[in-house]
């Protein structure tokens, strides 16, 4: 047992000073069994919280001591920085609306009852009501335990006075919260079932969307590169038509700093014409910037009107970064209600919506100067770089979510790393995968990914080694909740101008490549593709159409509850899926994206004999290759399984099949099976949806090939 006592020594938290003297030395001078300091434990985020928010707070020991052990028990910091905010948050509406001036006039059960049950506070919603008791009680508990298990007589009879009162009641007494939280839970579910049935077109969008900027990016350094060498007069106009698929011919103009503004003479000071004119300060070449101006779009052949690209809107109306700076209410306002009429924000609330705000300069936002010459533009104004890299590390996260069910903090920590990304080579192919460490874990563990996802890993490499000008991805520190668990510095693939990605960002990326994508509920409210949507489709997915067990796809996620798994597993109003086969190979060894290394011949034998133990993994098999580490989910009925990769090289297999079926259809019927006649139809209807998703790859593939004719000049 811990005896606790004021030590010599001192904590080495960068806060202790501010500490010192404001909070019960006991609890600041906690130790754990090893005797480290738990303070030390805490992230700089929440102890900072603390300072500036609860130290003058009645309530600040017994916040501190709850939160200090909740530490302790590795409980997630994102976690721990809710029960801080809720907490204090709720208890200051409390104090003040009862006129409460110590812990000593609380009574849990009258004032924190009468907040329950809305006698006070009307305004507060439920699900603020039932978040705070949904938070405290464990707190009460969780601080208890530790105390009890942890600390002798003494200390436990100096800390008692410091454990929030334990109420006698429970969540299930306000009816309200019940409905409130099935509320919740339903409308997650209709949001899921909106998105559910789609995610192989959704991945197939994702792609058609990186080609078509990958397209426009290429035309851009095209006609930049014959500008530079052949010294043309700039504004330079060039013309490209796109694919079949799109059929339209897109028209530009190639413009530098100096040249735009010698070109909008009326619209500049003599100042700033001279300094163009000569080229120097902002117009100097080191400063100088190349973009381009989309003039307009035309379908090809057909007398109807052109779509574009599909972000043209969101740089027109001026709602990427932070929007809503310096313009007036009206056209805030105006703003506002476009973002909510496509889906971004909650009507009646007045909070700034600001979705594509990546908060890393670079991505989405334009170049300043752009952004503020776009108003002298008769086009649209596009800076290249940050729309390609949005797109770029968009399109990889929408590959890991909807093919692996990965949580955000998951995907943050894919480093260019031999410990990070594996390989190994089976039957002369390679087989890939990725370790991190999962949300509520200490270690590391296996996601399986396709060939094509290290593809998009591969192509996010390239962007970073060309936007750091060298052959390495330097290291940056991570940035995101979990960042008191990875302190050393390493080449993260989610980064850029040496800064880590954090959820904002990636989330910024992923609504700017699905942005003008309809889905809808059943009340016509729009949905927005989140990240944590897709983590719950996934697991739709695969629980309700392709029936695998439940503790199967716990594992798939990485979540140890398997009740948790069940939640996501729900079936939606709806469960009408088209055929998703996007688990992926399982891998066990490094690869560098640059080269393969591959181990001994005993060391890959000795690993293969290991994985022939388990049914099906690196096995080919109709349409495509089991990726399933596990014991099949399905009983060997491999058409329709969600742990089957679709490969279009053998489309002709489920084109065999579906002949097949047909005539197995005729022969049970003849034989007054009519079990039987059903299997066949599901053969191929199950064959059929895999040709489907097959197409779809096969489309944005040959568009990645498609190279278009640049015309330049008029």
């Amino acid at each position: 047992m811990i005896t606790l006592t004021v030590l010599t020594d001192k904590p080495q938290s960068p806060f202790y000073e501010q500490l010192l003297g404001k909070v019960d030395d006991y609890i600041l001078h906690l130790r754990d069994k090893k005797g480290s300091f738990l303070v030390d434990k805490q992230t700089e985020k929440n102890i900072k919280y603390f300072i500036n928010r609860v130290m003058d707070q009645p309530w600040k020991n017994h916040l501190l001591l709850g939160v200090l052990i909740y530490g302790e028990n590795k409980a997630d910091p994102v976690y721990i920085e809710s029960i801080i905010t809720t907490i204090n948050k709720r208890f200051k509406d409390i104090f003040e609306v009862f006129s409460l001036e110590n812990m000593d006039s609380f009574d849990v059960e009258n004032h924190m009852y009468q907040y329950l049950k809305a006698d006070v506070l009307k305004e507060h919603t439920d699900i603020m009501r039932s978040r705070l008791l949904t938070l405290y009680k464990p707190l009460i508990t969780s601080t208890k335990r530790w105390i009890l298990s942890n600390l002798d007589s003494n200390s436990q009879t100096h800390l008692e006075k410091y454990l929030f009162n334990t109420p006698s009641f429970d969540s299930r007494e306000f009816s309200s919260f019940q409905l409130s939280n099935q509320k919740s839970k339903d409308t997650r579910k209709q949001e899921t079932d909106a998105l559910v049935n789609l995610l192989p077109q959704i991945r197939a969008e994702g792609n058609f969307r990186w080609n078509q900027v990958n397209r426009l990016r290429n035309a851009f350094l095209n006609a930049r590169e014959k500008v530079t060498i052949s010294k043309v007069e700039l504004p330079f106009e060039f013309q490209y038509d796109e694919p079949d698929r799109i059929s339209e011919r897109l028209y530009f103009r190639l413009w530098d700093k100096a040249s735009f503004i010698l070109h909008h003479k009326d619209k500049f000071g003599l100042t700033t014409l001279n300094s163009a004119e000569k080229r120097t300060g902002s117009y100097s070449k080191e400063n100088n910037h190349y973009f381009i101006e989309f003039v307009k779009a035309e379908v090809i052949n057909k007398n109807e009107e052109a779509d574009g690209f599909w972000f043209t809107e969101i740089l027109n109306e001026g709602v990427f970064g932070f929007w809503h700076q310096s313009i007036d209410d009206i056209q805030r306002k105006k703003k506002s209600e476009l973002l909510l009429s496509w889906g971004y924000g909650e009507k009646g609330s007045d909070k700034t919506h600001c979705p594509f705000h990546s908060r890393i300069r670079g991505i989405i936002s334009p170049n300043t100067f752009i952004k503020q010459q776009q108003r002298h533009s008769k086009g649209i104004l596009l800076d290249i770089e940050p729309l390609y890299t949005a797109t770029t590390f968009g399109l990889l996260a929408l590959d890991i979510f909807t093919t692996t069910g990965a949580r955000v903090n998951e995907l943050l920590q894919l480093t260019n790393t031999k410990e990070c990304i594996k390989t190994l080579r089976v039957n002369e192919s390679l087989k890939y995968s990725f370790n991190v460490i999962p949300k509520g874990r200490d270690s590391v563990e296996t996601f399986y990914i396709s060939e094509q996802t290290m593809k998009l890993i591969q192509r996010v490499s390239k962007l970073l080694k060309e936007h750091y000008g060298s052959e390495r991805i330097p290291s940056v520190f991570y940035r995101d909740s979990r960042k008191h668990m990875f302190l050393e510095p390493k080449p993260y693939f989610f980064q850029y101008n040496n800064t880590a990605f954090t959820q904002p960002t990636v989330e910024a990326c992923l609504r700017f490549l699905m942005h003008g994508l309809r889905f809808e509920l059943e009340n016509g409210d729009t949905v927005v593709i989140k990240t944590h949507l897709l983590r719950h489709a996934f697991a739709t997915e695969a629980v309700q159409r392709q029936k695998l067990p439940i503790d199967i796809v716990a594992k798939l996620l990485h979540q140890r509850d398997v009740k948790v798994t069940g939640y996501y597993s729900e079936p939606t109003p709806s469960q009408v899926a088209q055929a998703v086969s996007d688990l992926h190979d399982v891998i066990a060894d490094y690869v560098d994206l640059d080269e393969v290394v591959l181990r001994s011949p005993e060391e890959l034998q000795k690993e293969l004999e290991e994985y022939k133990e388990k049914v099906g993994v690196f096995n080919n098999v109709l349409g495509g290759t089991c990726v399933s580490d596990f014991v099949c989910p399905t009983k060997m009925q491999c058409l329709g399984c969600h742990a089957k990769v679709p490969q279009p090289e053998k489309r002709h297999e489920l084109e065999e099949i579906i002949e097949l079926s047909k005539d197995m259809e005729r022969r049970f019927m003849k034989m007054n099976l009519p079990v039987e006649v059903k299997k066949a139809k599901a053969m191929r209807k199950h064959a059929r949806n895999e040709l489907k998703e097959i197409e779809l790859i096969d489309k944005y593939r040959e568009e990645q090939d498609y190279e278009p004719h640049i015309q330049f000049g008029k």
